[in-house]
């Protein structure tokens, strides 16, 4: 943080000095024009939209030495950072290609535009002002009670493989959330006229990796579901507290949208008989396999949940 002296300027206003690696930052220079705006008891000063065309953002990653999880990490997180153009190069890059590709299908508008033995070029095709991260998060909400309403009804039917894929598209679209709150937030005052201020931006991002989170843990129990040898009372018991654990989470989810505070005071002090009837369950059944293992992931919904439900009040 820097300070700064208010100067008296005339009779009728006031000058701050602005710092010169914020100018550099923004290109800014003598005689730009900057807006002044007002957030509550604060002052933010924003660029004014430059009318020319920004320069796209281009990078090379040498991949030579590294395994496919490092490429995925470095790949990801230039594509949040809003590289617009990422070339991978590597001696031995024909090995890896297959494996790039798949990493490169999981980031939304990314394409291949150039491979040859020795690089792959991606470009990306969004144009992020015309990104909404409201409608991104409401579409990971979307899929993933999809999601969790068919993971309970794995005992009748395996539709994992189906479920997994839906799981990859939440993550997709969860990528491109985080790159829309990055751009934002270098991009203020596109932000502002949005009706995005930093707060919103910061609920939007901790939305989309509490839904990212629950997506995982149902796929994880369609899968797990499989596994049990329950009988059809057994079965009907845990369809019940899924079903519980499901509705906290549309609960929950909609209080966030709806930032209703006095609601989701409400609806934490349900966490703790939720997670009884989870124990409960548990005293019941512990002699099958895989109940400890499938409890952790309905309390783990429960938890992420619940902190959708914290956040809300956190902002009374």
């Amino acid at each position: 943080m820097e300070y700064r002296k208010i100067i008296e300027f005339g009779k009728s206003s006031y000058v701050v000095s602005l710092p010169k690696s914020w100018m550099g930052e923004k290109k800014l220079g003598k005689g730009d024009v900057v807006y002044v705006g007002r957030e509550e008891d604060n002052l933010v000063i924003y660029p004014a939209e430059r009318k020319e065309t920004s320069e796209p953002k281009r990078i090379t990653i040498d991949v030579t030495n590294m395994t496919q999880d490092e490429i995925r990490l470095r790949l990801i997180s230039k594509y949040i950072r809003n590289f617009n153009e990422i070339t991978l190069v590597a001696d031995n890059l024909q090995s890896k290609a297959k494996d790039i590709r798949a990493i490169i299908h999981d980031l939304m508008a990314l394409e291949v535009v150039e491979e040859t033995a020795s690089k792959i070029v991606t470009k990306d095709f969004i144009h992020m002002e015309e990104i909404s991260p409201v409608d991104l998060i409401n579409k990971m909400d979307t899929i993933t009670r999809e999601m969790i309403q068919d993971s309970k009804n794995s005992f009748k039917e395996d539709r994992y493989a189906n479920i997994s894929e839906r799981d990859s598209d939440v993550n997709r679209i969860s990528y491109l959330v985080y790159r829309a709150m990055k751009h934002y937030q270098n991009n203020s005052l596109i932000a502002r006229k949005k009706g995005l201020k930093p707060e919103e931006l910061m609920a939007l991002w901790m939305a989309a990796v509490k839904i990212e989170s629950i997506a995982d843990d149902a796929k994880r129990l369609a899968k797990l579901i499989r596994r049990l040898n329950f009988k059809k009372q057994e079965q009907d018991q845990f369809y019940k507290l899924y079903s519980l654990v499901e509705k906290y989470y549309v609960d929950s989810i909609t209080v966030f949208y709806d930032h209703d505070a006095e609601k989701a005071f409400k609806l934490i002090s349900q966490k703790k008989r939720l997670i009884k009837q989870c124990r409960d369950f548990y005293r019941q059944n512990w002699n099958h396999e895989w109940v400890p293992v499938i409890l952790e992931k309905l309390k783990s919904i429960i938890g992420t949940s619940k902190s959708l439900l914290t956040y809300v009040c956190d902002r009374e």
